[in-house]
């Protein structure tokens, strides 16, 4: 599977946080024998940690609107920084 775009991912990240932080209401998902690599830092190398879900999650987002690119500076981290 090729990696993804950071760029796009981010924007998708970004959009679909806005949305959820605006509204009150959850996001329920129903799952089975779901898997998922997360990289555990940026980079193509990064080492992925294995998520395996089966049966309901509800993910609830409560903040403030923001730019995703205000945590990277926060963090010190970018999109691609190998330096991890």
């Amino acid at each position: 599977m090729p990696e993804p775009d950071v760029d796009e991912l981010q924007t998708a990240v970004e959009r679909l946080l806005d949305e959820t932080v605006d509204r009150d209401d959850s996001l329920d998902v129903a799952v089975e024998d779901l898997e998922v690599e997360i990289p555990i830092y940026f980079g193509e190398d990064a080492p992925r940690a294995t998520w395996r879900f089966n049966g309901d999650v509800t993910v609830t987002v409560d903040g403030i609107r923001g730019p995703l690119r205000e945590w990277f500076d926060l963090h010190g981290e970018q999109p691609g920084d190998s330096e991890n």
